[in-house]
């Protein structure tokens, strides 16, 4: 697992709001995006249908607001916040000039066994992925 990355998304016409610009809302489908991506990274059987991360709690911090036509560029950056718990810190930024921000967040994650209902300490291959990147 990486400990981080980055994705660029382009800025559809319907992320719009009435304000014409990008709504609040999408700044969260798009650090959603993000994590995907960081989970897709995990490997085979670490994401299933028994268990996987369940997001407790996003601080996001608006800065800017996005205006169409525009590529934003997501990064997320991954770290142990606990035995079973995950933080992620997010950055939006505009995909040409990355000193433009238009968010920062916070996101944690904890990782749950889905069939008991409960949490679970996070899998050894993410904690050792963690570690290793330190």
């Amino acid at each position: 697992m990486p400990r981080g990355l980055s994705i660029d998304i382009p800025v559809r016409w319907g992320d719009l709001d009435a304000f014409n610009h990008v709504n609040n809302t999408v700044f969260l489908r798009y650090l959603e995006e993000a994590r995907i991506r960081l989970f897709s990274e995990l490997g085979d059987g670490l994401v299933n249908e028994r268990s996987g991360p369940v997001v407790v709690n996003i601080n996001c911090n608006f800065r800017r607001e996005i205006r169409y036509p525009a590529t934003v560029r997501v990064t997320i950056e991954a770290h142990r916040a606990s035995e079973k718990r995950l933080v992620m810190h997010h950055r939006i930024c505009d995909a040409g000039d990355p000193d433009v921000l238009y968010a920062d967040a916070e996101v944690t994650a904890l990782w749950v066994d889905t069939r008991a209902g409960g949490s679970i300490p996070l899998p050894a291959a993410v904690v050792e992925a963690l570690e290793s990147e330190n």
